[in-house]
């Protein structure tokens, strides 16, 4: 049963990861409520690194490790399937928290980012069955506009026309088509509703578009948070 009392589940699938450690450490010290945050992430490594290891001997983070909010499955990184499979797995380690949330493994976060997804998330007109999903920005980015059409050419040839007279701010998010893999803010309900699929190994292109079309088909709706509280270093 899914408990109500606020509580987040982070699901993180990390392949190789040199910032997990740091990733779990802004999840924490920025979360308002931390002690209802918990992890569940599967850790596909050589032997030697671990950064849950690192995560865990960090002083101000011991006792999450301690009291069971740190949940892991452990492979070797020749074993992986790729990260459909990864966050399938992750999806397993779920507890019953109340809200559900997929990341990446390298990412910063803003400070109470946990009390305004759940603001914000609420907000939305088909809540309780939402998703707030986006693509953040980078952290090398010297300089970031959240409000779109103000942008440049990019390093892939997309280029962001300008437009004067687009709304910089909205009474509520907007709906989108897509869920972003790397971050979406759920309720839990969503692994009742449309389990994780377990038959997608080394599956990338394509991850996004089925978990889309399978939210979508089953009464969800998807939609961009107004604003950035978290950034990815791509």
């Amino acid at each position: 049963p899914i408990r109500e009392d606020d509580s987040i589940f982070m699901s993180i699938a990390a392949f190789r990861e040199h910032l997990l450690a740091d990733t779990l450490a802004y999840a924490f010290s920025n979360a308002k409520h931390p002690e209802k945050l918990f992890i569940g992430a599967v850790v596909q490594n050589c032997f030697g690194k671990n950064g849950i290891e690192d995560f865990c001997a960090m002083s101000d983070y011991t006792k999450y490790c301690t009291n069971g909010q740190i949940r892991v499955i452990y492979m070797h990184e020749s074993e992986s399937l790729g990260p459909a499979m990864a966050r399938y797995y992750a999806s397993k380690l779920w507890g019953g928290e109340t809200f559900f949330v997929q990341t990446d493994s390298h990412l910063k976060f803003a400070v109470d980012w946990d009390e305004k997804y759940r603001n914000e998330i609420k907000l939305t007109k088909n809540y309780p069955k939402s998703i707030l999903s986006s693509y953040p920005p980078g952290f090398e980015q010297k300089h970031f506009i959240p409000k779109g059409f103000n942008g440049t050419l990019s390093d892939i040839n997309n280029t962001v026309v300008e437009s004067p007279g687009c709304r910089l701010w909205e009474p509520r998010p907007s709906q989108i088509p897509f869920i972003a893999a790397g971050f979406f803010f759920t309720r839990s309900e969503i692994l009742k509703d449309i389990p994780f699929d377990p038959f997608l190994p080394w599956t990338f292109m394509g991850e996004e578009i089925s978990l889309s079309l399978r939210a979508w088909t089953h009464g969800w709706n998807m939609y961009a948070p107004r604003k950035n509280l978290i950034i990815h270093q791509y």
